[in-house]
């Protein structure tokens, strides 16, 4: 033993090791090991719990996109449709959608969080391609089915591009539905002939058809309450409408691409500006092939566009340059009644539409089938025709001009040179404070409208000594003026 060693070992009786140290104090550090083992050391503590990844995390920072789509779509069915997510719902909210990939995707991925939801939703684009679905013109899609256009009703759902926010009943269409406070609203608002006209187009806008090739506006000097309209059928439609201004469909070529799989676009107070061009408007209203859309940053695109448009403003629609029977043939307008004095309105009557929105929907649905029972003809009554007219002859005063008999007369041996004719149609604006439109359009004008007051253009017209461009079936009945 080192002689160093400050620490003693002695035997004690039974085999007891004693240690005494330095100081003189003694312990006993082992214990009989005939009799006893000695204890195990104590276990380290545990580590933590680690949180379990979900089945579609490869590790802390890789998602399994497969397995991660397969599982979103079992728990939401859904289609990817030229590039626009539908479920059976019908279009879905892109920003609700990708919330809900957020609030997943956050069990699991703590490290560039937003980066990895916007990869995942390209991933379920691709996951979740579809053709595009046909607009099937012979089924109205509601909450708890469909029903078709002879009444009868199934209640299984389907993938459609639009599903309207109502539930069908059939013993109320095949009972007493009559939605009676809002036909009593309408009843103070338009006259009793115009409302079948209504009618017929609420029900137009059920299917994604455009064969009416019609578009309604409703005209009043305002305080009539016919906006309320617009919010009975926002809750009806839904995603399905789209509220917007018709001027934009002209001018801002951006705004028509969201137009698509849309039943319905409300003007809700129409400017009195009027449209600068009709063309982009007038092939919607009729389109039945499919029509050039853009979205922002990208290419442009062929869609088969349904939208049908019904406005609401103070004044008649008016165009700047398209004097033309083809834009003026494509509406119809309704005009309201002046509102009573003694009338109180209600700020919450709308609500009380709303109620009845079940109603409401078989009310339009029956307006569908009696358009679709007379070859999608609207009925029009007279007062209706005259508004048609009469915005006619604002929009191109040509018209009133030709039918003023103390000016023009016709007969098939009759002729008059174009400078004779407009010479006359200026003074005659003059005297009745119109503003008169240009040579050109004039001239173009009447060459148009050849057949409906039977004259024809010709290049032979005798004028003295020589020959010149005017108008055969038409003269000029001078008063004290020549021209």
């Amino acid at each position: 033993m080192n002689e160093n060693t400050n620490d003693v070992s002695k035997n004690g009786e039974n085999g007891e090791v004693i240690e005494e140290t330095a100081a003189g104090t003694q312990q006993e550090t082992v214990t009989d090991t005939t009799t006893e083992e000695a204890p195990a050391p104590e276990a380290p503590p545990k580590k933590k719990k680690e949180r379990e990844l979900p089945d579609w995390m490869l590790d802390k920072t890789t998602v399994n996109e497969l397995k991660f789509c397969k599982y979103f779509v079992e728990k939401h069915p859904m289609k990817c449709i030229s590039g626009r997510f539908f479920d059976y719902d019908g279009l879905v909210d892109e920003h609700a959608l990708g919330n809900e990939v957020y609030r997943m995707l956050r069990q699991g991925v703590w490290i560039g969080l937003s980066k990895k939801v916007v990869q995942i939703m390209e991933a379920l684009r691709l996951y979740t391609y579809s053709t595009p679905l046909t607009p099937d013109l012979n089924y109205i899609h509601v909450q708890n089915g469909k029903l078709d256009l002879k009444g009868n009703f199934y209640p299984n759902r389907e993938f459609c591009n639009n599903r309207l926010n109502v539930w069908y009943d059939p013993n109320i269409r095949n009972g007493v539905y009559y939605p009676e406070q809002f036909l009593a609203f309408l009843y103070e608002l338009l006259y009793s002939e115009d409302i079948v006209t209504l009618q017929e187009y609420l029900g137009y806008l059920l299917i994604p058809s455009t064969k009416g090739q019609k578009m309604m506006f409703l005209i009043g000097q305002g305080g009539e309450g016919k906006s309320r309209i617009g919010i009975v059928l926002r809750e009806i439609f839904r995603d399905n409408m789209l509220t917007g201004n018709i001027h934009r469909i002209e001018t801002d070529r951006f705004f028509r691409y969201n137009l698509k799989d849309r039943l319905l676009m409300i003007d809700d107070d129409m400017q009195m500006q009027a449209l600068s061009s009709t063309g982009y408007l007038k092939s919607l209203v009729t389109a039945e092939t499919p029509i050039d859309v853009e979205a922002k940053g990208k290419q442009s695109e062929q869609a088969l566009l349904y939208t049908r448009l019904l406005c609401f403003g103070n004044g008649s629609p008016k165009t700047l340059y398209d004097k033309s029977r083809g834009f003026s043939r494509r509406m119809i307008i309704l005009t309201t009644q002046t509102p009573p004095e003694s009338r109180v309105n209600n700020p919450y009557i709308a609500d009380r539409f709303i109620s009845e929105k079940e109603k409401i929907f078989c009310w339009m649905y029956d307006g569908l089938l009696r358009l679709l029972a007379n070859n999608y003809r609207f009925t029009i009554s007279e007062r209706a025709r005259q508004n048609v007219m009469e915005t006619m002859q604002d929009n191109c005063n040509i018209t009133e001009f030709l039918e003023d008999a103390d000016r023009v007369q016709y007969g098939e041996t009759l002729k008059a040179t174009s400078s004779a004719l407009y010479g006359s149609y200026c003074s005659w604006c003059e005297d009745n404070a119109l503003t008169a439109l240009k040579r050109e359009t004039f001239v173009s004008w009447l060459k148009q409208n050849e057949e409906i007051y039977k004259i024809k253009y010709s290049y032979h017209i005798q004028q003295g000594n020589k020959r010149v461009r005017g108008f055969v079936g038409i003269a000029i009945k001078y008063s004290t003026t020549a021209f």
